[in-house]
């Protein structure tokens, strides 16, 4: 009984902490925007009227994609697919853009290197990424689609596939990961069901689930804030587990069964600050996620700042955090930094592991089809000696997509 109240109290406090870290960010921001506040130019207005939302990648419309968004997107938001950072909205409709909706197409290839706290390297290869996502209409507006993401990778959290040079074999898998019905009845209220991605809100992967994950249930989604206060409530009831295999037809038995649920709510406070909320119950554990993101245009070290951490009240309390900061220095490169800790394993990036680490990304634009990305963890504290105690990647991304819609097709 004492550990079940202790818990709760480092739950309840671990929570009133991140309230008023949310209050203090609040009035940092709030203060320069004033001073600094200036209309928007109606080149702005216009590049906001032009988005629509199927112009907004399907699973992500809270976080900002496109210049029209006033809140920047962060490297650590990019999913797998992603190659630039600010993606510009195709203004142009192609032929079968009617009948299908070609959202991501994209070919990568990086070199990893990982050492563990023994001295061993366990792995120094190169490795390849293809990822293909596409939504067929069901109806002219869109607001009916089925949903689909084809994926490198054998494993939840590995999206990548041995090249056959270095350390590793050559694999060549490529399954269909994602496969959900979406129903958009009336802006802003979503429904989907299938084999679905995962919806963290303002979290990334590093304390919540790998990008590369995926599971299986149905999930609401209302973005509705001048109706309901929040950016976006979502509800999902799904089935998740690490040793289900990433094709989705060979899951879809799981809609049956129920092992994860989660509560989400997300809100914008003026232009500079996005917060969101969630607790989950994975298989019997529950979780309680916070994040927050600031920006700070006026800053000369970072232009944005994010904070989120976890804290587990069953079985066992626990907590972990990262804080992460990020400065665009030309228009091209953009480079972040930052510090995370994990108390225990989880279904979180395989970059990370339990203990401390400091890690830093790079993302640069050679062109508006290539662009490279470059990350560097280190542990600083690792409790278990076989664990990653630093790792690189290095990757060359290419856009596939924009070489596709010069063929006015999509």
């Amino acid at each position: 009984m004492k550990a079940v109240v202790r818990s709760h109290r480092a739950f309840l406090g671990s929570t009133r902490a991140f309230c008023l870290l949310v209050l203090a960010f609040a009035r940092a921001a709030a203060a320069p925007c004033r001073q600094t506040e200036t209309a928007p130019s109606p080149a702005s207005l216009q590049a906001a009227a032009t988005v629509s939302d199927e112009q907004i990648p399907h699973q992500d419309k809270l976080h900002a994609s496109n210049e029209a968004t006033t809140m920047p997107r962060m490297i650590i938001d990019m999913t797998p697919g992603d190659v630039q950072l600010v993606t510009p909205p195709s203004r142009d409709s192609g032929k079968l853009s009617r009948w299908l909706l070609l959202r991501t197409a994209s070919m990568s290839t990086r070199y990893n290197y990982i050492e563990n706290s023994l001295g061993s390297v366990t792995s120094n290869q190169d490795q390849y990424q293809a990822v293909f996502k596409a939504g067929i209409r069901l109806d002219p507006r869109a607001r009916y689609t089925i949903e689909m993401g084809l994926f490198s990778g054998r494993r939840f959290s590995s999206g990548w596939n041995g090249s056959g040079w270095g350390t590793g074999e050559l694999r060549t898998n490529l399954s269909l990961k994602q496969l959900y019905w979406s129903a958009t009845p009336i802006t802003g209220l979503e429904f989907q069901v299938g084999g679905l991605h995962f919806n963290q809100g303002v979290n990334t992967e590093i304390t919540g689930y790998d990008y590369d994950g995926y599971l299986t249930g149905e999930r609401i989604r209302l973005q509705r804030p001048k109706n309901f206060f929040f950016d976006e409530i979502s509800v999902s009831y799904a089935y998740v587990s690490e040793e289900d295999p990433p094709s989705v037809l060979k899951r879809f038995h799981r809609l049956q069964q129920s092992n994860y649920h989660q509560f989400l709510v997300a809100k914008r406070i003026g232009e500079r600050i996005l917060i969101s909320v969630d607790y989950t119950v994975e298989a019997g554990s529950e979780t309680l996620r916070q994040a927050i993101r600031a920006q700070f245009r006026e800053a000369r070290i970072i232009d944005v700042f994010h904070f989120e951490n976890y804290q587990t009240a069953r079985p066992g309390s626990g907590y972990g955090f990262a804080a992460y900061g990020e400065k665009k220095l030309l228009t091209t490169l953009s480079l972040g930094g930052g510090y995370t800790q994990h108390d225990r394993r989880g279904l979180y990036s395989d970059r990370f592991a339990p203990g401390k680490r400091i890690f830093a990304n790079l993302q640069f634009e050679l062109t508006p089809d290539f662009s490279i990305s470059t990350s560097v963890t280190h542990a600083v504290r690792n409790p278990q000696k076989n664990n990653p105690r630093t790792r690189v990647d290095v990757a060359l991304n290419y856009d596939l997509l924009r070489t596709l819609r010069k063929t006015k097709l999509f």
